[in-house]
């Protein structure tokens, strides 16, 4: 095994969206109904519900950027570069309070977040929201307890004839842009939707509901097969959400088969053991042992069909580490590697998400077309991720994988990334797949097309 050496990232300068852990996906859960609550109620008018909302987000990012930095959180979080917070006094007040109390949150410091939580529930904090954010987050934390997984279902379902399916990847956020994405996939007339999982913030019910649901069907309306994967943000309240959308849309588990005469879509639930990297000695993702063996089944005895492979999480990237064991970054999933590396040369394709970002790799440890399709709404800014081989990630050669810079998506005037979606077509000969570029607010633009020939 070989470490890689090359030029690091550039340095974060805007608050991410997202943030791979339970505690404060949660709570950005919990302010999201809370902004939704007070639209609904008339409360606040959209400008000073943004603001609100802003407010009660704060202190995730605060605590989010201090640990990205390599320090503690302060005690006042307006030390945190980027987060002022120079508002009345009783909102700089309670967002101290409710990050110290995420804080504690995280490091199981019980005692101190019953305190602190005690804190927030008084009356000067019920201003703005903070007291029910806090209601909703602790109601989210309860909903948890053991994470839901349907063992031994192994669904299979037909695929159609000539298939022409749409790939989006971390796409659940219910906003506008996330909407006009799919109005564009709409455009390109697929018989089949599959998202690669991911619906934010913590895949509560409700965001499962607002943010995946409802959009699929008011845009694509109620007959069009849709399917979502695992995602690691999909367990962090539970999993109740995301299985309740399960059966809504009739899909029964989390991993499951399409299939017709020439071609299976397998697809595999690599979320569900990434519900909670605090908790586990390595967050390096893996699947459950029997969905292995039920995939890899699937794989070697259908000997006339062509197979496709997508999960949420990757195998491998150049862009930053995919895990770590100990103190080692990995640049690939030793533990997804070892499972499958046998089977690696039957794939057509291996779709997954989980980067925010599209990559279209060269042929890299025995996978002919490994592509990452995650960047279908969420907002990410030029500098918190760039297409830079990122430093010292533990490969099995010394090399980085490599990807077609045709692919590469391009940043907009706001300094922020366009969004994208894959349509895969199978129904002709040879079988392609053309990756879009999407502006936040605009037409989908044709980046790259390939066939499983190679041209």
């Amino acid at each position: 095994m070989a470490k890689t050496k090359a030029s690091s990232s550039p340095r974060q300068q805007h608050p991410r969206y997202t943030h791979p852990d339970p505690y404060l996906s949660m709570w950005q859960s919990a302010a999201a109904v809370v902004h939704r609550a007070n639209i609904r109620t008339g409360m606040l008018h959209m400008k000073e519900s943004a603001a609100n909302t802003a407010d009660l987000m704060a202190p995730v990012h605060a605590v989010a950027t201090a640990i990205q930095q390599g320090e503690r959180v302060p005690e006042d979080i307006r030390a945190v570069e980027g987060f002022t917070l120079e508002s009345i006094g009783v909102v700089k007040d309670c967002a101290k309070l409710a990050a110290q109390f995420l804080w504690a949150e995280m490091r199981r410091d019980h005692d101190r977040s019953q305190r602190l939580a005690d804190e927030l529930t008084k009356a000067v904090c019920d201003v703005g929201g903070w007291s029910t954010c806090l209601a909703t987050y602790l109601a989210f934390k309860a909903s948890g307890g053991n994470l839901p997984y349907r063992d031994h279902l192994n669904p299979v379902f037909d695929l159609p004839a000539a298939p022409r399916i749409a790939i989006i990847g971390d796409w659940g956020v219910g906003d506008n842009a996330a909407a006009n994405v799919l109005r564009e996939v709409k455009k390109q007339s697929p018989n089949v939707l599959i998202h690669l999982g991911d619906i934010y913030y913590s895949g509560t019910h409700d965001e499962s509901a607002h943010n995946f649901l409802d959009i699929c069907r008011l845009v694509l309306g109620p007959t069009l097969p849709v399917y979502t994967l695992c995602g690691n943000h999909d367990m962090y309240s539970g999993g109740n959400g995301y299985y309740w959308l399960l059966d809504q849309l009739g899909q029964q588990a989390s991993y499951f088969t399409l299939k017709n005469q020439q071609w299976q879509v397998i697809a595999m639930d690599t979320g569900h053991n990434d519900c909670n990297p605090l908790t586990v000695a390595t967050n390096m993702t893996s699947v459950n042992a029997n969905e292995v063996n039920w995939v890899k089944s699937q794989i070697t005895k259908s000997a006339a069909s062509r197979t496709i492979l997508l999960s949420h999480h990757q195998l491998f990237s150049p862009f930053g580490s995919v895990g770590t064991v100990g103190n080692v970054k990995y640049a690939y999933n030793p533990s997804l590697f070892d499972h499958f590396k046998d089977v690696l040369d039957r794939l057509e394709w291996w779709f997954w998400g989980h980067e925010h970002t599209l990559a279209v790799y060269e042929p890299y440890i025995g996978l002919r077309r490994g592509r990452c399709v995650g960047a279908s709404a969420v907002p990410v800014f030029g500098d918190q991720q760039s297409y830079t081989p990122a430093a010292d990630l533990e490969t099995p050669d010394g090399k980085l994988p490599d990807w077609n810079r045709k692919a590469e998506l391009p940043v907009n005037a706001d300094s922020v990334y366009d969004h994208t979606f894959a349509i895969l077509d199978l129904g002709n000969s040879p079988a392609s797949v053309e990756y879009f570029n999407v502006p936040v607010d605009g037409t989908a633009v044709s980046l790259l097309k390939e066939t499983a020939d190679g041209k």
